[in-house]
């Protein structure tokens, strides 16, 4: 069994004996993520639960959650790489070319990212166990799709109120997020089950939702509408979703850059409304005033994956500046202390941003917003080691997560599909470890409250001991 978790770790080992070739260095780490995507979803490192398919289980961690990730954190570098070696699209020119010390700091950062893969990938394999999985449950009397599309005003009502209220105000961001996905997920079951009445009512809903994040200029609000309602279609429509999920990322992809940054220019930075914005935004991608190519590649070279900044860090530290050790740990430990018990508390904000201007990866009158990811978190603490080391972590948790919330709340679908993938939201993408540490610990508390809160109102009942439960 430890040999074959060391499988994942072969690419690393790969491309860190490359060091001396970047280019392929970096393609035989780049590609590594593929092989432990492909490792660890065919079940070759460890079954998946019950010897299903992953179709049964994106909903947990190895599923959705790994692959944005991987996704994010490994896979979507590549644009970068493309881009510093000389290409815009598929057009090369040796003119554009970035120097061999930038390719080698490139291939650097993918090797800490294709080992930040690997291990965040065992960790989730290490905890993934479900044989207590909907040891409570909602009880046998209620429909799930009128109880999740009530639920989901619930929550965005509560979400309102906890806003005025002291000490819980941050409680709102995760009844926002539950509120969302509680309103796709009774969506896409009512598509399921072919509930007209409900299909309406979760449209409504559902494209009420999607037209807000296009007017409020928010690319990832977005793409995550569309992300889970392709998810939790995906099992009961496969052929479907496998045609039609791809062309529709694609086409947003394409446009949602050029849209989202005319709408912000206009109603954020001035007074223009956002429905005007929006209309704008349409007109000039309509017409061909707004160039997407060139808008697109800059989304994908330095938006869409955070290498160009860890390059810096990486130029930065530990031959300018030795690594912080613990200092940032004990930043995020402090972060999950709560304002109203520290009074002066400093802002995470401030903290995780004072890394940034050390290593001069944004100026400090910039007034960009630029927080360091887990894993350039990781590697400023310990380098490779802390990459390792958190990454490993990081992953447990993400399993550890998922399972107490499918014992809580009834199993797979509202366990992990609405409060695993409603609460942890941070996982996904990571943030740093201010942000990530005090997300996680206080997201942890919350899925105890809700816990405690369905028990006192009888929505949560035990299950019946002759009731088979999934491993």
């Amino acid at each position: 069994m430890v040999l074959r978790y060391g499988l994942l770790f072969i690419p690393y080992i790969l491309a860190a004996l490359l060091q001396e070739a970047p280019t392929a260095s970096y393609l035989v780490a780049w590609g590594g993520s593929f092989w432990i995507l492909y490792l660890t979803l065919s079940g070759s490192i460890r079954a998946l639960p019950n010897g299903q398919s992953l179709a049964q289980h994106l909903f947990r961690p190895i599923g959705f959650t790994h692959l944005i990730y991987a996704g994010y954190t490994s896979l979507t570098s590549i644009f970068y790489f493309l881009d510093l070696s000389g290409y815009y699209y598929l057009e090369f020119s040796a003119y554009r070319a970035a120097s061999p010390q930038s390719l080698a700091l490139a291939a650097e950062a993918q090797r800490y990212y294709v080992l930040s893969h690997a291990a965040f990938a065992a960790g989730v394999l290490l905890f993934m166990n479900y044989r207590n999985s909907g040891e409570w449950r909602l009880r046998p009397d209620i429909d799930r799709v009128p109880f999740l599309l009530y639920s989901a005003g619930g929550f965005l009502v509560a979400a309102q109120v906890v806003r005025f209220l002291p000490a819980v105000g941050q409680f709102a961001t995760r009844l926002d997020m539950l509120a969302l996905v509680a309103a796709v997920l009774g969506f896409a079951l009512a598509i399921i089950q072919k509930r007209r009445f409900f299909i309406f009512v979760g449209g409504a809903v559902y494209g009420g939702s999607t037209v807000s994040a296009f007017l409020g200029g928010w690319k990832g609000e977005v793409l995550i509408l569309f992300i889970l309602l392709f998810v939790f279609l995906y099992p009961d429509y496969k052929k479907t979703v496998s045609l039609l999920a791809p062309a529709t990322l694609v086409v947003l992809l394409a446009i949602l850059p050029t849209f989202a940054g005319v709408v912000r220019s206009l109603n954020w930075k001035g007074d223009v409304a956002a429905d005007r914005a929006a209309q704008v935004a349409t007109e000039r991608i309509m017409s061909g005033e707004a160039n997407l190519a060139r808008t697109n590649w800059r989304f994908l070279t330095n938006r869409l994956s955070e290498m160009g900044m860890f390059v810096q860090y990486i130029n930065r530290v530990p031959d300018d500046r030795p690594y912080y050790g613990f200092e940032i740990t004990r930043n995020g430990l402090l972060g999950i202390i709560p304002g109203a018990v520290w009074p002066g508390k400093p802002s995470l904000e401030a903290m995780s941003m004072e890394r940034v201007y050390e290593n001069d990866v944004v100026e400090r009158h910039s007034g960009a917003s630029a927080k360091p990811k887990f894993v350039v978190d990781a590697y400023l603490s310990w380098g490779a080691l802390g990459v390792l080391i958190g990454s490993l972590l990081y992953g447990m948790v993400a399993s550890l997560a998922s399972r107490l919330a499918e014992r809580w709340f009834g199993g797979y679908l509202l366990g992990s599909g609405l409060v695993y993938l409603s609460l942890f939201r941070i996982l996904w993408m990571s943030n740093s470890f201010e942000f990530l540490f005090n997300t996680v610990f206080w997201s942890f508390v919350f899925m105890g409250i809700l816990f405690v809160a369905g028990r006192m109102s009888r929505l949560l009942v035990p299950r019946e001991r002759s009731e088979k439960v999934s491993a």
